[in-house]
């Protein structure tokens, strides 16, 4: 028996190979020895992909099965897109009190300039008493 078999049939050929030919062509290629293509066009192994499959096996992956896909838990889904757009809120909030806290050291400077340049007293003091004048408009209003 040769290293491969194949059936002379007018349908497309069904070829295999021993799993000791797989093996060496396999440690050639991972060894570097070959690269698939070589490997390919020397040992006459068709198919672009056969190479890689048998290094998928030797290596204990399961080539091109599909893994079965999980039922998905959709109350998590919704947890996960709930905390994203939280994530995302949180972050435009703090943005926006970054923004207000610098608007408010602006108008915090201004003060303080103006109040030196034209030497008047712009912020009221704590418990400061409004003067008569404010008050006697105060009583007249009434």
């Amino acid at each position: 028996m040769s290293k491969k078999q194949s059936s002379q049939r007018s349908e497309a050929q069904k070829l295999f190979y021993t799993e000791v030919f797989k093996q060496k062509i396999v440690n050639e290629v991972l060894s570097g020895r070959l690269t698939q293509r070589q490997a390919q066009m020397i040992y006459g192994i068709r198919g672009n992909a056969t190479i890689q499959y048998w290094i998928r096996q030797s290596q204990g992956l399961k080539g091109y099965e599909k893994k079965p896909l999980q039922p998905a838990n959709f109350a998590e889904v919704k947890k996960d897109v709930a905390f994203k757009k939280l994530e995302e809120e949180n972050k435009e909030l703090k943005e926006l009190l970054r923004v207000a806290e610098l608007r408010a050291d602006l108008w915090q400077h201004a003060i303080e300039v103006a109040e030196k340049k034209f030497d008047i007293e712009i912020l009221k003091k704590y418990g400061a008493q409004p003067s008569t004048a404010s008050i006697n408009k105060d009583q007249k209003k009434k």
